[in-house]
């Protein structure tokens, strides 16, 4: 008797901690949209996709000390992800070290997400100076660009 209590408690004890290992690493994970999530869906588009492609703003910045906890330098080939969706911009995103590639009047280039965009609005980036010199032919602002989510 006491060995069929002493099992049912380590079984017990065994799915929790499966659970709370599962909960944990799904939580890293940044919210796929579903179609009752409220994400609008662009004009055209039969689907909602997390992969994009997005459209937006493009801009450039001084990088520096990135909100993903990284130091970067203007020639390097990295992005700041709009507020929306990055998160939190006080915590580090989920989306930090994660590779976009963007596609622009110039070129087609892949930068690395480092940092966040409070001021930008979803679909948007502000890139370093090298990124956006590299895929617009734009001065300060390159308007309806668009971009996918792609592996670094």
């Amino acid at each position: 008797m006491k060995t069929t209590i002493a099992f049912a408690v380590f079984a017990g004890f065994l799915a929790s901690a499966l659970a709370l290992d599962a909960a944990d690493t799904h939580a890293t994970l940044p919210p796929q949209p579903t179609a009752s999530s409220g994400l609008r869906r662009r004009a055209g588009s039969s689907n909602v996709s997390a992969a994009g492609p997005f459209v937006g703003k493009l801009t450039w910045y001084n990088v520096g000390g990135d909100a993903c906890g990284t130091k970067s330098k203007g020639t390097d080939m990295v992005a700041a992800l709009n507020k929306p969706q990055y998160g939190d911009v006080d915590k580090v995103s989920p989306n930090c070290g994660k590779c976009v590639k963007i596609k622009g009047d110039k070129a087609t280039i892949v930068v690395r997400i480092v940092d966040a965009c409070p001021e930008c609005k979803f679909g948007s980036l502000d890139l370093s100076k090298a990124a956006f010199k590299a895929v617009t032919k734009a001065d300060g602002v390159a308007n309806k660009i668009s971009w996918s989510w792609v592996k670094c």
